[in-house]
């Protein structure tokens, strides 16, 4: 809207009016820097502030000088149209509590009119009349933009929600709920096609000694560069998942049990020869491992156990190693 008084000020030759257009553009600027503070500080504002801040731009035009009767109060007639792209359509309290903050603007200004500055009416009534033309377009491009921004932004915002929920926030890696959305996918797969895969779950051995002797924050950035470390070393059809605090678990795609162990075992040496970033030093870390192959003599339950429990017996034996769980169907032999 700024933008256009701005635009078309300067088309008239009054630079003192642009200059004022100009003036108001601070308002939704300020506005969209607040905005952007608050959400990188984690604290997302609340809707009603940005509709406050969009009126005000609206207030400070009509009060700026060019009146109540060329028509510029309308605009608060489109914010109560455009309300379900500003308020969540589930808070009705809202959306009756901002239309009805529009629709008071707009009959106080119907009510009580007053004519534009002297400067507005100095440019004739032809000039006033294309003013309100421009309150009509510039409102009717506002409600085309904040549609497409509405669509726009709920797509964002699902991808957003479906990524916080899907995504271990340290160290960016798949979560909990996406290991367990994964190997219920990979068992229909191998029931319909018979399709192997594995399942590795790690643990880093004596993580708490690191963070007790170089901090919390070490410990995260160990946590961080060794998932980094597993993701180059799988394939893209593997996923790699954080299942909370040192444990990560790794599915491994089309694989047998054997070629899965060459994988983990590659991995584990590693891991194992390259000191990984720590504050300011870095620390040669080493990891566990129980892996498993899927097969349909056995069920998620019993077969998640058998891992843990090879994992278990990793760490009891000496740590630094990759024991196997075979299950009830498996006839490949331990790798030696």
């Amino acid at each position: 809207m700024v933008v256009f008084y701005c635009l078309l000020f300067s088309w008239l030759g009054n630079a003192a009016l642009a200059f004022l257009s100009l003036k108001m553009m601070a308002i939704p600027l300020l506005g969209m820097v607040w905005f952007y503070w608050q959400q990188r500080s984690g604290r997302p504002p609340h809707y009603w502030k940005a509709c406050l801040i969009c009126q005000a731009t609206v207030l400070a035009g009509i009060l700026g000088g060019q009146g109540t009767q060329i028509g510029g109060h309308h605009y608060f007639l489109f914010f109560f149209l455009t309300t379900p792209l500003v308020v969540p359509t589930h808070d009705k309290r809202g959306m009756i509590i901002v239309s009805g903050i529009c629709i008071s603007w707009f009959c106080l200004f119907e009510w009580f009119t007053w004519p534009a500055s002297a400067a507005v009416q100095a440019l004739g009534q032809a000039t006033i009349k294309l003013l309100y033309l421009n309150v009509l377009l510039s409102a009717t491009l506002i409600l085309f933009i904040a549609m497409l921004a509405g669509d726009y932004f709920s797509e964002a915002l699902e991808r957003r929600i479906q990524q916080m929920a899907s995504t271990d926030e340290l160290t960016g890696l798949a979560n909990r709920r996406v290991f367990y959305q994964t190997l219920s996918q990979w068992q229909a797969a191998y029931h319909r096609k018979l399709r192997p895969f594995c399942v590795a779950v790690l643990d880093i051995d004596h993580f708490k000694h690191i963070n007790d002797t170089h901090g919390h924050e070490a410990g995260d950035q160990v946590l961080c560069a060794l998932s980094g470390l597993l993701q180059q070393g799988v394939t893209q059809e593997d996923r790699v998942c954080r299942i909370g605090g040192e444990e990560f678990a790794i599915l491994l795609a089309d694989r047998t049990l054997g070629q899965a162990y060459a994988v983990c075992e590659a991995l584990r040496q590693r891991i194992a020869a390259e000191p990984l970033p720590a504050g300011n030093t870095a620390l040669t870390v080493t990891v566990s491992l129980g892996l498993g192959q899927w097969d349909a003599l056995q069920n998620e339950a019993n077969f998640l156990t058998g891992i843990d429990r090879a994992l278990y017996a990793a760490k009891h034996a000496g740590r630094n190693a990759v024991h196997l769980h075979h299950g009830p169907g498996s006839q490949t032999p331990s790798p030696q």
